[in-house]
């Protein structure tokens, strides 16, 4: 009778072992799976003209209208590359308001330093409007960080066109006395 009891218990044992071994085996391997999820993930999206959307900066049909005549001599000097474009470029602005190349150069960086100065007031001022009207903490501290940035930079800007008016001032000065 124990040798029975204890075959009994055995089968159950074995029987019970066996039935989780075939209950694993359904599942697929952790390889398996890894290797469908790679394959489901590689979806490739394609963007075309239509998908992206296009803007004009403002600074660039400005000056197409305010000098449509250099247009074309622009064109010619970007095709024979970007360093001979901006030399003749340079030239060219020089000849027109008789400068000396480094006036000329110092004229476009203080205009450079004013847009970029301009840039960060416009977002300075967009994020002062936004903190007038938020109701969440969160956001506000976000906005009052990005505010305080952003004035940091009008600050930095502005003191980079102070230093380049001042060199503007030396160099048309000393290309006055030249002539």
């Amino acid at each position: 009778m124990k040798k029975l009891k204890l075959l009994n218990g055995t089968l159950i044992f074995l029987l019970g072992a066996g039935g989780a071994c075939v209950a694993q085996s359904d599942q697929p391997s952790l390889g398996d799976l890894a290797k469908k999820t790679r394959q489901e993930k590689k979806v490739v999206k394609v963007f075309s003209n239509d998908d992206v959307a296009t803007v004009k900066s403002d600074t660039s049909s400005q000056s197409a209208k305010a000098a449509p005549s250099t247009a074309p001599a622009t064109s010619e000097a970007v095709a024979k590359g970007p360093d001979k474009a901006k030399d003749k470029d340079m030239q060219k602005a020089a000849a027109v308001s008789k400068d000396s190349p480094q006036v000329a150069e110092l004229k476009q960086k203080l205009t450079s330093y004013q847009q970029e100065q301009e840039g960060w007031k416009k977002s300075a001022k967009k994020y002062e409007d936004l903190l007038a009207n938020e109701t969440s903490d969160f956001r506000r501290q976000m906005y009052e960080e990005a505010l305080q940035g952003d004035r940091q930079n009008v600050e930095i800007f502005q003191n980079k066109i102070d230093q380049t008016q001042a060199d503007l001032a030396k160099a048309e000065k000393s290309s006055s006395t030249g002539q």
